[in-house]
């Protein structure tokens, strides 16, 4: 890495899940669908310089995370889904400094007419 301060900001936006994620009941049995959005800071000045994706995280492998951890169980609450990406993607890509991640929930069991309920969190080394 070079002495640049770091100011670049990958994302991925709505990486769509249908999980089992919730407090209710219903919610394990039936399943909903999640929008997951992400977004992960680093140093790209050498990956851009020498044009080299070793240098680089790139989308696929924040993609499979985010997967992994939605398939690996199932999460009460929205915060510990976030927190759990979040945690995830920076133990296992150090060349990542920062991470916000974003988790809505569209159909959640609200007797209401809204559009979207969600979390958002960003976590750091």
């Amino acid at each position: 890495m070079s002495d640049r301060p770091m100011s670049d900001r990958v994302f991925l936006r709505g990486v769509e899940l249908h999980a089992t994620h919730g407090l209710l009941e219903e919610e394990a049995r039936l399943g909903q669908r999640f929008t997951v959005d992400i977004d992960w800071w680093l140093d790209a000045g050498d990956a851009a310089a020498h044009d080299n994706y070793g240098e680089t995280v790139g989308y696929e492998k924040v993609f499979a995370v985010i997967h992994e951890v939605s398939s690996g169980r199932r999460f009460h609450i929205l915060e510990a889904f976030a927190q759990t990406i979040a945690e995830t993607v920076l133990a296992r890509y150090p060349r990542i400094e920062k991470v916000r991640v974003e988790i809505h929930k569209p159909s959640a069991p609200i007797a209401g007419i809204f559009r979207d309920a969600g979390v958002e969190i960003t976590r750091a080394r």
